[in-house]
């Protein structure tokens, strides 16, 4: 192995080291800075490292965000529900974990789908749960067809009504480029952080932080960058 290559797996190992003893205190479920951006650093990283201990880990997390999930959560993409249930659509489909996304995501799809009158949601929001929606018609669900029928024409009102504004609408997974956020997490940026002991410091979180580090430096490592499809946009 090459030096440069010994020195990224130095530093994600050391990632993992630190996100495996603290990742357990945070109290933010969400994908982009809590726990489920955790779950998928570590899916990542026992398929990385071929440990299955890590998916274990995994499991432990997601039922705790299970657990901490409650009725107040909100449903955008980077904290709540919308980006929680993406991801965990994302592991199966890219078979992490074999599970029934319907029976794991039946409590997701009820208050993202139901709760909320999404004709008169903002379009921000609007588009989260489009975000979600495409990842679930993507995968097995039985409930594509009342996703089709009730949830995508309430959907297509909002974006009607703001068919001028500047958001951003998801069409497609494809992506190529690493997503915004993470393209400056490189190997001479983590060890001049290391250098002055600000690695230490960081947010645990994906985006912004540790985890977000470690996934961009396995991707150098390996070229899988099917995870950037959950950042398309």
């Amino acid at each position: 192995m090459k030096v440069m290559e010994k020195k990224k797996q130095s530093i994600v190992e050391q990632i993992a080291n630190v996100l495996i003893i603290n990742g357990g205190f945070l109290d933010n479920p969400g994908l982009y800075n809590g726990e489920m951006g955790l779950v998928l650093f570590f899916a990542r990283y026992a398929r990385h490292t071929r440990n299955d201990l890590y998916m274990a880990y995994c499991s432990e997390l997601i039922e705790k965000i299970q657990q901490i999930v409650h009725q107040d959560t909100p449903i955008n993409y980077t904290q709540g529900l919308t980006g929680i249930g993406s991801a965990i659509e994302y592991l199966v489909q890219n078979q992490y974990f074999e599970v029934d996304t319907d029976e794991i995501l039946e409590d997701f799809d009820k208050r993202i789908f139901f709760t909320f009158n999404l004709a008169y949601l903002p379009v921000d929001l609007t588009i989260d749960v489009l975000r979600y929606v495409n990842w679930r018609l993507s995968g097995n669900s039985t409930q594509k067809d009342k996703i089709r029928r009730y949830v995508l024409p309430q959907i297509e009102k909002v974006l009607a009504r703001n068919q001028n504004s500047d958001y951003d609408v998801p069409d497609q997974f494809s992506n190529s480029i690493m997503p915004a956020g993470f393209e400056d997490k490189t190997m001479n940026h983590c060890l001049e952080l290391i250098s002055t002991n600000q690695f230490w410091n960081m947010d645990l979180g994906l985006y912004d932080g540790l985890a977000g580090w470690g996934m961009a430096l396995m991707t150098e490592l390996d070229n899988d960058n099917s995870w950037f499809s959950l950042f398309s946009y």
